[in-house]
């Protein structure tokens, strides 16, 4: 049953069984396919929260500023470079100790999973009822610190699996494993 302002059970259900299972990174193939799954899972979610953010801009543009307008377009470029981060291609090589970066990236795909249903949450709200000039002064500014945090930990992830020009060096603020 979905709600306006929180992402349905089935909606969180077929994201968490898209959660790569990194014991099983066995072969390239493997975890090319668990990654791949998983990404275009993430994104899935993203692109909802984009394309409902531009109907919004769209069906209520005589009632949005250009301010609540630009922020909107604001949002939607953050998403784009999530997209950006999640097409990233490469062979999937876990980086250091296996045991340990196996359990970071499990934390790092619980807590975007966690920031995809907020941001959902948020997006709904704005669709819910609530005066956009509300949602713009509040939730509009959590939701661009959220996909903010979702892009780095998506970078992250990244370097954790060796994927990307990114990953040929030491992620920043971070130690060798």
């Amino acid at each position: 049953m979905r709600t306006s302002a929180r992402i349905s059970f089935s909606e969180m259900t077929a994201l968490m069984e898209k959660m790569p299972r990194y014991t099983s990174y066995r072969t390239d193939d493997r975890a090319a396919e668990a990654e791949r799954s998983f990404r275009r899972a993430l994104g899935t979610m993203l692109k909802e929260c984009g394309d409902r953010l531009l109907t919004i801009a769209e069906k209520q543009s005589q009632l949005l500023s250009s301010e609540q307008e630009v922020k909107i377009d604001g949002l939607v470029d953050r998403i784009g470079m999530i997209f950006r981060r999640l097409d990233r291609e490469g062979d999937v090589c876990l980086v250091g100790h296996c045991d340990n970066t196996i359990h970071e990236l499990e934390e790092l795909d619980t807590r975007l999973i966690l920031i995809i249903e907020k941001a959902t949450e948020l997006v709904r709200k704005l669709e819910s009822g609530i005066p956009a000039n509300i949602w713009f002064k509040t939730e509009a500014d959590l939701l661009g610190r959220d996909l903010s945090i979702f892009s780095e930990m998506t970078e992250e992830r990244n370097y954790l699996l060796g994927l990307g020009w990114e990953s040929e060096f030491t992620w920043p603020g971070r130690e060798s494993l």
